[in-house]
């Protein structure tokens, strides 16, 4: 029986480690001109990659959202290197009430036990895109 229940309990640890490391990518879409091609869209998404991947942003996010104590780095620098190697901007689409429309998909790459800290980055980063193409960010109520 206590074979049984170790054989039972460590195969359901398994499963939910295994669950927990499944990619999670996170992400904000932006809304784009449907009436643009899809070089231009493909030109734009890597002209705001270029610039959000800045390490002055970079590490400005890493202060602002704490994450060398998240993610156990030694600086900022380190966290900004890391963010860098998860970020992405690609071309896709969003769900609106009037159907779809093609969007920039602002985001960072993760796993399912990250999706608090992923998510927060990409928040973040969709703030400093409404400042990189001038559009105030809403304010709390």
């Amino acid at each position: 029986m206590v074979a049984v229940m170790l054989v039972v309990g460590g195969g359901g640890y398994g499963c939910w480690n295994y669950k927990q490391n499944l990619p999670a990518p996170l992400w904000v879409p932006l809304q784009i001109n449907p009436e643009r091609t899809d070089e231009e869209r493909a030109q734009v998404a890597g002209e705001l990659k270029a610039k959000l991947d800045s390490p002055a942003i970079l590490i400005q996010i890493s202060k602002d959202l704490d994450l060398t104590h998240k993610w156990n780095l030694p600086s900022n620098e380190a966290a900004a290197s890391e963010i860098s190697k998860r970020l992405f901007v690609r071309v896709g689409e969003a769900d609106t009430p009037m159907g779809k429309v093609p969007s920039l998909n602002v985001g960072v790459d993760g796993k399912v036990k990250e999706a608090k800290v992923t998510g927060e980055i990409a928040m973040r980063l969709m703030k400093e895109t409404m400042k990189l193409i001038g559009i105030k960010p809403p304010q709390p109520e």
